[in-house]
């Protein structure tokens, strides 16, 4: 019995650490496995509320083109922003900044929910969304194209 208890405490003592280490991106994860994934154009912006930690926005998006099937035409999300010097930001919070006509390739967890990702499109992220969407992968509410391995 004293011999269990010995191991289980010295495998807790060395483990620990290394989970502390370890931060795992949620965020990321929400994002792989939202039901939207789009290029879209942000059609409108519309604050809800505001709070000591950043202002809730409800964005409107217009398709452009989806990744993921049963994308609606139009399509609605929350996310945070922050738009004032006394609001603080709180930890562990990805705050987007979504603007009326910026065309964004955007993850959202389903119609009427939260962004996951929302990363402004450039024509490589573009090119890579349409012919090789394996290659998207996501880290801090971004995405990121994968380098192909040589």
């Amino acid at each position: 019995m004293k011999l269990r208890i010995l191991v289980i405490s010295l495998f807790i003592a060395l483990t620990a650490p290394l989970v502390g280490a370890v931060e795992l991106d949620y965020l990321a994860l929400l994002a792989e496995d939202s039901e939207i994934k789009a290029i879209a154009v942000v059609s409108q912006v519309q604050r809800m509320s505001r709070n000591s930690d950043g202002t809730f926005m409800r964005v409107t998006f217009k398709k452009k083109y989806a990744v993921t099937p049963y994308t609606p035409k139009s399509f609605v999300a929350g996310c945070k922003t922050m738009e004032n010097r006394w609001q603080k930001r709180a930890q562990g919070t990805v705050y987007f900044k979504p603007r009326k006509g910026q065309t964004v390739y955007v993850t959202i967890t389903t119609n009427g929910g939260a962004i996951t990702s929302y990363t402004p499109l450039t024509a490589q992220l573009d090119a890579v969304i349409r012919q090789e969407p394996h290659r998207v992968a996501y880290s801090k509410g971004r995405a990121n194209v994968v380098p192909l391995n040589d």
